[in-house]
């Protein structure tokens, strides 16, 4: 399992809840430098790969390696080279931006010097200078814009993102694109779930699918899309990630006879 070149290789991951099973035997690897869509629909186990893979989950079963070291929830030397944007934010909401952003550089050991330039500096490059007022009073997007500067404060080799771009207005978003561009042309590593399939038809180089319960369709470098280039899968051809994604999971267009 053991590879130089992979930032992340999942094998045989298994998660269960009870009898449920949320995740099942996926194996993945992600080359460093890249930037990877792990796609599926509402329900597909996609938050819960996520969680295990950045030790909020324990598998049930399964290995991990991260940046070529085995991964559990107790690797935290490893996870200070992680960054992770869950969906659900987890920001301490009385606390004021650059108040929160000083408490996740500390909480990543940054010396008091590094902690206030990189403050600054993200502040200033997510336009979230009004520090007048508290989190809880920032929009969802605003909130989000915070939550992804305290994922990648500590500078991380690999950062996992929860549906990053959801209620960001575009102007946001673009300034996000535009960081993670930077940030893999570095030779770091994204792991990025999104419903916004366009997004990830432009950012990303390859593309995992997976469907309930957590069960891998497919997965394959999505290059090939750019310009006039296809995918050829069961004897099709695809020219756009949506059609392709459909196919895969096999989601269908509503009868929309009613409007």
């Amino acid at each position: 399992m053991n590879s130089q070149t992979d930032a992340i290789c999942i094998t045989k991951l298994v998660k269960q809840y009870g009898s449920v099973t949320a995740v099942d035997n996926l194996s993945l690897r992600v080359p460093a430098g890249t930037m990877f869509g792990f796609l599926g629909p509402n329900g597909a186990g996609k938050s819960t790969t996520i969680g295990c893979l950045t030790g909020l989950l324990d598998p049930t079963s399964g290995e991990i390696e991260i940046l070529g070291e085995r991964f559990s929830s107790e690797a935290s030397s490893l996870k200070r080279r992680m960054g992770v944007m869950p969906e659900t934010l987890g920001l301490f909401e009385p606390l004021y931006a650059h108040e929160f952003l000083a408490f996740v550089a500390r909480m990543y050991g940054l010396d008091e010097e590094t902690t206030q330039k990189r403050v600054s500096e993200l502040l200033a490059a997510l336009e979230l200078t009004d520090t007048s007022k508290p989190l809880s009073a920032y929009s969802t997007g605003m909130r989000k814009r915070v939550a992804f500067a305290a994922a990648v404060i500590h500078s991380p080799e690999v950062l996992f993102l929860d549906e990053p771009f959801e209620s960001i207005d575009p102007a946001g978003v673009a300034l996000m694109k535009q960081w993670l561009r930077r940030f893999t042309e570095q030779g770091r590593t994204v792991f990025i779930t999104t419903h916004v399939l366009d997004t990830v038809e432009r950012l990303c180089q390859k593309v995992a699918v997976i469907t309930k319960p957590g069960k891998l369709v497919w997965e394959g470098d999505i290059t090939a899309l750019a310009g006039d280039g296809a995918i050829e899968f069961d004897g099709q051809k695809f020219n756009a990630l949506e059609p392709l994604f459909l196919h895969l999971t096999g989601e269908k267009y509503a009868d929309l006879k009613w409007l």
